[in-house]
């Protein structure tokens, strides 16, 4: 069976903007389903879910695995972190910006990388592709998809997912 591992985007967007539990109650009685059959939860994706009590509450009532320590992972992640300077793709910030830059160690993105490498899991994320990477002027901002394009990692968006998992709402 395929395993999965969702960027945090895909869970802050399905609480507050697109499945909201007062309006979709079957969305989340599946999806509850879903992520004990198919998803693997990093502590570092729920680290970085703090903007909702009530998702934090529903995810620790309903998800019945065991979170996965990220820090298990860090020759990994110190590996994608290598390819982000060694690439020719990114600039500087892209490792070392305060807020987004992938060498911060809160940041959710990396490790996320790191650990779909090392397990072999296939990465959920509704990031975008950074059109024109690698032609010519190196960019600051390193991406999901790019990255596991690069790495050789199979990185879906979340319908691709619903579609591959069968969710039906």
């Amino acid at each position: 069976m395929k395993k999965y591992l969702l960027d945090t985007n895909i869970y802050i967007v399905s609480y507050d903007r697109y499945y909201r539990n007062e309006y979709f109650p079957t969305y989340w009685e599946k999806f509850s389903t879903i992520l004990n059959q198919h998803v693997v939860i990093p502590k570092i994706v729920k680290d970085e879910i703090t903007k909702s009590d009530w998702f934090l509450e529903w995810l620790s009532d309903n998800y019945g695995e065991d979170v996965l320590n990220h820090r298990d992972y860090s020759q990994q992640w110190q590996t994608v972190l290598e390819f982000v300077q060694s690439s020719g793709l990114y600039n500087d910030k892209a490792l070392t910006d305060q807020a987004k830059g992938w060498a911060n160690e809160k940041i959710a993105d990396p490790w996320l990388v790191a650990i779909a490498k090392e397990e072999n899991l296939i990465l959920v994320s509704d990031e975008t592709k950074i059109a024109n990477l690698g032609q010519g002027n190196p960019t600051s901002k390193a991406k999901i998809p790019d990255a596991c394009d690069r790495l050789g990692i199979q990185c879906i968006t979340r319908n691709e997912f619903f579609g591959e998992v069968g969710l039906l709402v």
